[in-house]
């Protein structure tokens, strides 16, 4: 598992590509990957020796990433203990997944209002790849251009302060918006949503995507709920 050999699962938050990344941001981004597709599960303590052995790496760009990915929420930092994946309790999703249906609301309002048509081009085009991804079954391509349209949705915002706060917010659900996929009717679920508010905004029909992509949410929040409720020993 050489760093040249990390395969994306997501795009970059910011939607914007480095030349030229420093190795901490490189291997960073590989264990963020490893996170979202499941590989390193939460709750789970990192093992720096072993992280270091795979990625052929030293101490120091790990113990870098491991603080990037602590700002981001992705990992809980303790003394003589190392990283540990974060593991959200049900209040930390209800809540985040709320916070996360109004600013995508208000993304795809503001986008129908002040996206180019280049930029409603493009998240047309996004869109029609994520559904040939979907009925070709093919999860991680589905998951890498579904994530990139509502990106794309929130940056046609044009809105800075709305892309900072939705991006820090967006990343530490990633994995568990990567891993309902796995349930066929959930993943039906979302992508005929898709179709719907995506749909909205290319008529520039802010007021319907809001609505439609609030309640695309407000079911990914229930989804992850019954979920989390499920697993709880009894």
């Amino acid at each position: 598992m050489a760093i040249a050999d990390a395969i994306s699962v997501a795009p970059s938050p910011g939607g914007l590509s480095i030349n030229h990344p420093t190795l901490a941001a490189v291997v960073a981004e590989r264990l963020r990957q490893l996170i979202i597709d499941g590989t390193l599960k939460p709750g789970t303590w990192l093992n720096e020796r072993d992280l270091c052995e795979k990625l052929k790496i030293s101490r120091t760009p790990l113990r870098e990433a491991y603080r990037m990915l602590a700002s981001d929420g992705l990992l809980a930092l303790q003394p003589k203990r190392g990283a540990m994946v974060v593991e959200l309790s049900a209040y930390d999703v209800e809540n985040i997944f709320d916070v996360l249906g109004v600013l995508e609301g208000l993304a795809a309002r503001s986008a129908a209002e002040r996206a180019s048509d280049e930029e409603l081009a493009h998240i047309a085009h996004l869109h029609e790849q994520t559904r040939v991804f979907y009925e070709q079954r093919d999860i991680r391509a589905y998951y890498a251009n579904s994530m990139g349209t509502h990106i794309a949705i929130n940056r046609a915002a044009h809105n800075p302060s709305l892309s900072h706060t939705y991006d820090r917010l967006n990343l530490q659900v990633q994995a568990l918006r990567y891993r309902s996929n796995f349930d066929e009717a959930e993943w039906t679920r979302a992508m005929n949503d898709h179709d719907a508010f995506v749909g909205a905004l290319l008529r520039r029909d802010g007021e319907e995507a809001e609505k439609l992509i609030r309640a695309h949410l407000a079911g990914r929040k229930t989804y992850h709920l019954r979920v989390a409720e499920q697993s709880v020993p009894v």
